[in-house]
């Protein structure tokens, strides 16, 4: 995953956040911007797609053959493919070449085929020694009517809380950074809650329903050296 290009929000705002139920306790306004731009980091490290169409550029390593698994999935296209290779009359040159690409399904997952331009243009296979990185600038990101969706900014609002309980000591709880509480007493009473699982948000109750409410936009591309 690549670093995150953006330093301030870019669409949890204060007014939805109060709408969908967002508690501001003592928090000042800057408190509650770090706070909606970390639950974005977190929800773009989830989906594994930007909220907003974004431009990036990734370098990945050539694995003998296609597809080129991207950083990020929901592919909106793919602006240039170059490829790099050893220069076969000389071992200590780079040579590098423009591609062309073709994106794989609808661009969800991040996969898609690149071939380097042969002189006699048009797209051929890859030519001479195979490629060691390829570099791809393509734009990812979610529709602005799936970017602010009930389903996205009550995510985000939830994502917002966990981080703003943490700076406002007036928000906090028993359940400190959000862990997930399996078994809780308090004076005659004590109760098992269910197993919870781990996500990018935590692993309390709060985080598991961030998850679901956003699982269905989330892109699956597979991870790997980059």
């Amino acid at each position: 995953m690549q670093e995150y290009p953006y330093h301030s929000p870019v669409v949890l705002t204060e007014a939805n956040f109060i709408l969908f139920g967002g508690q501001t306790g003592t928090s000042t306004s800057a408190q509650r911007n770090m706070a909606f731009l970390l639950a974005e980091e977190q929800m773009t490290e989830y989906l594994n797609a930007f909220l907003i169409p974004t431009v990036t550029t990734g370098t990945y390593f050539w694995r003998l053959g296609n597809p080129i698994v991207l950083d990020y999935g929901h592919i909106i296209g793919v602006r240039r493919v170059t490829l790099s290779s050893v220069n076969g009359a000389n071992s200590c040159a780079i040579d590098t070449v423009t591609g062309c690409h073709a994106v794989r399904g609808d661009g969800r997952y991040g996969y898609i085929d690149v071939q380097a331009l042969s002189n006699c243009s048009g797209c051929g296979s890859v030519i001479g020694l195979a490629p060691y990185n390829v570099e791809v600038a393509y734009e990812s990101g979610l529709s602005t009517g799936t970017s602010n969706s009930p389903s996205v900014l009550q995510a985000l609002t939830l994502a917002a809380q966990v981080n703003l309980n943490e700076m406002d000591v007036s928000l906090s709880n028993e359940g400190t950074a959000d862990v997930g509480i399996q078994n809780f007493s308090n004076m005659s009473y004590s109760e098992t809650r269910t197993k919870l699982g781990t996500t990018n948000f935590g692993n309390s109750a709060t985080t598991q329903r961030i998850a679901r409410l956003v699982r269905k936009y989330k892109a699956k591309p597979v991870i790997g050296l980059h």
